[in-house]
């Protein structure tokens, strides 16, 4: 496909990203957030910490995590139950209150505690969310780069928390700036959500609401009458459905166990390179040489976070024609490697000099934003039962915040800045790396242009998988 098909049809299709429009500004709001455990984003200065405990602190800054895995819970029993449209304004009004909050009572813990833990519950709904609804009303085509995009957006949020909160206004705290940024997003998103947030076609089958799919189908694919193509594909989702009736919601029973693992060891592998411990040690690096103006912006942040998100989008635009598995296994392989390289070499001398660092995390922070932590996210759109996909994708993202939050948690007050300690910190993020490229290397299928119900049947395989290029699956699930 061409660069003109490709953006020819990227604009027919313009409907399935809308449709998830909602969803993505919410991860951006909610994201912002999400930097404080990423980045140090010097709260110390903010005046909600003043005569507080550590103890305190910690668990303020911490309730994002907690707040989105109770969010990710609640996000599985809405969407079984209810319809995107209605679950999106429940968590606009999450994050509308959270923000509110901010903005009005800034340098009271209490109030910050409050409003980091609506947020992270609204990430843990709305991401859950967009991961199922983007998986089921997109083209195989584009399903890629949509899905990628949602992470982007959260990268996005990251990169605007991480410059913003060590920032000091006069009129303005962080918290306040954050709020009013956030808000702003929830004004767009209500009306988005309000006229172009289309259902899931595969969710009004499951309930026998035939016509409604249709018509919710023709949207979605900018037609005004049934085509072929639309009818081949709710014929194919009817298939599906119907194979997927006869099996239980256990997601560790008919082969789902192994979709689960691989992409849980996708997470892990994402949190190994993007973590509060390995942040740190790439922006005091790097602050070494960029931040000894004393500006209140952190460059370094800025500067890695600028280099996954234009990398991040290189890779995004570049899912559905290399193909996820290409990617993942490139960015995860360049990442472990560079991480253990430069451990050892922390660990071998003590006279490796700032700038040579800076470059060495620079070509880490490259590897890195080519597909470990969206792609995924890709997978998880389209490896799992339709009975079993909101539990698995949970679980997957439950992971993913324990994680998180366990290396805050453990890292956060420690010392960084012997060369021994970046060493040994590196390499316990590098090694286990290479032993998660190599078991995808093994036994991660190539899903890119596969339907859904494709895509499901290749992850739950266990011979004759697909390493590259897009085929037809065999109409068979090996138990």
């Amino acid at each position: 496909m061409g660069c003109t098909e490709w953006v020819e049809l990227n604009q027919k299709n313009k409907p399935q990203s809308n449709a998830i429009a909602t969803g993505v500004l919410t991860l951006l709001a909610t994201g912002m957030y999400h930097a404080a455990t990423l980045y140090d984003p010097g709260y110390k200065a903010e005046e909600w910490t003043y005569n507080r405990s550590e103890t305190a602190i910690l668990v303020t800054l911490i309730l994002f995590h907690i707040g989105a895995i109770v969010g990710t819970l609640a996000g599985w029993l809405l969407i079984e139950r209810y319809a995107k449209k209605q679950i999106n304004f429940v968590v606009i009004s999450i994050v509308v209150i959270g923000c509110t909050v901010s903005i009005a009572v800034p340098h009271n813990l209490l109030a910050v505690a409050f409003a980091r833990t609506l947020m992270g519950l609204a990430h843990g709904i709305a991401y859950l969310v967009v991961l199922i609804h983007g998986g089921e009303i997109v083209v195989k085509e584009l399903r890629g780069v949509i899905i990628a995009a949602v992470n982007f957006c959260v990268i996005s949020g990251i990169l605007i928390g991480g410059t913003v909160n060590p920032i000091g206004l006069e009129s303005l705290t962080a918290n306040q700036l954050l709020g009013i940024v956030g808000l702003t997003y929830m004004v767009l998103a209500f009306f988005l959500n309000l006229a172009i947030c289309y259902e899931s076609p595969v969710f009004l089958l499951q309930r026998n609401r035939d016509s409604e799919a249709l018509r919710s189908m023709m949207k979605l694919r900018n037609e005004s009458t049934e085509t072929w193509e639309i009818r081949n594909e709710m014929t194919e989702i009817k298939t599906m459905l119907s194979e997927d009736a006869t099996t239980t919601r256990s997601i560790f029973a008919e082969g789902n166990l192994r979709p689960l693992v691989l992409i849980a060891l996708g997470k892990i592998a994402s949190v190994l390179s993007f973590n509060y411990a390995v942040n740190k040690i790439k922006s005091n690096v790097i602050g070494e040489v960029l931040d000894s103006g004393g500006t209140d912006i952190h460059l370094s942040v800025v500067l890695l976070m600028s280099i996954r998100m234009a990398v991040g989008m290189g890779g995004m635009l570049s899912v559905d024609v290399l193909g996820r598995r290409a990617l993942q296994l490139v960015s995860i392989g360049s990442t472990a490697l560079l991480l253990v390289a430069i451990g050892i070499v922390y660990i071998a001398t003590d006279s490796i000099t700032p700038d040579i660092g800076m470059a060495l995390f620079v070509a880490c922070e490259v590897g890195a934003s080519l597909g470990l932590t969206f792609i995924p996210d890709v997978l998880c759109s389209e490896a799992f039962n339709t009975k079993k996909k909101a539990l698995s994708i949970a679980v997957v993202q439950i992971l993913e915040q324990i994680l998180h939050l366990i290396v805050f948690t453990v890292v956060r007050e420690w010392n960084f800045t012997g060369y021994d300690r970046y060493g040994g910190t590196l390499l316990v993020s590098g090694l286990p790396l290479l032993v998660i490229g190599y078991v995808l290397y093994q036994k991660l299928p190539e899903t890119s242009k596969m339907s859904i119900r494709q895509a499901r049947i290749e992850f739950y395989k266990r011979e004759g998988i697909v390493f590259g290029g897009s085929k037809n699956s065999v109409e068979v699930l090996y138990d």
